[in-house]
């Protein structure tokens, strides 16, 4: 089995030093129009423009989506320390929610908090336009490896 699509855009960030990258690996975050601004090993800077179908119809972004982005957030974050022969999965996540996010540009910030050879912790921060915190959420993510050819 090849590496993982989305190891690939963010080791292709990390190492060509990119920002604002169109991620174009999965539908949803071709719906979220999800950009990788900023990435480094260990941390990554997403940003989102999610669209007024994944409202709950008073502009404001359903919390699913919100698990969602911070999810994408710490798997891509994640995928910055695995090998290119391993993928990735969310074990459990803490989602907590501060303030009803509106439609328009959100960020989210990842990182990790301990690296090991079969489970990564993380944790990620989902802010507003203004730069106010929305939501955080916190998760293990287990490191698969791929079968090999």
């Amino acid at each position: 089995m090849s590496e993982h699509p989305e190891r690939a855009i963010v080791r292709r960030a990390i190492d060509e030093q990119l920002t604002a990258l169109p991620v174009m690996t999965n539908p949803l975050a071709i719906l979220l129009n999800m950009r990788i601004l900023a990435a480094r090993d260990a941390w990554v800077r997403i940003g989102y423009t999610p669209p007024e179908c994944l409202t709950q119809g008073n502009q404001v972004v359903q919390g699913g989506i919100i698990s969602a982005m911070l999810d994408f957030g710490m798997i891509f974050a994640a995928f910055s320390k695995v090998p290119a022969d391993a993928t990735l999965a969310t074990v459990s996540q803490t989602t907590n929610y501060f303030r009803a996010a509106s439609m328009g540009e959100l960020t989210v910030e990842a990182e990790l908090e301990k690296v090991g050879r079969r489970l990564i912790n993380a944790r990620a921060s989902l802010f507003g336009p203004d730069n106010v915190l929305l939501a955080s959420a916190s998760a293990p993510i287990a490191v698969i490896p791929l079968p090999r050819a």
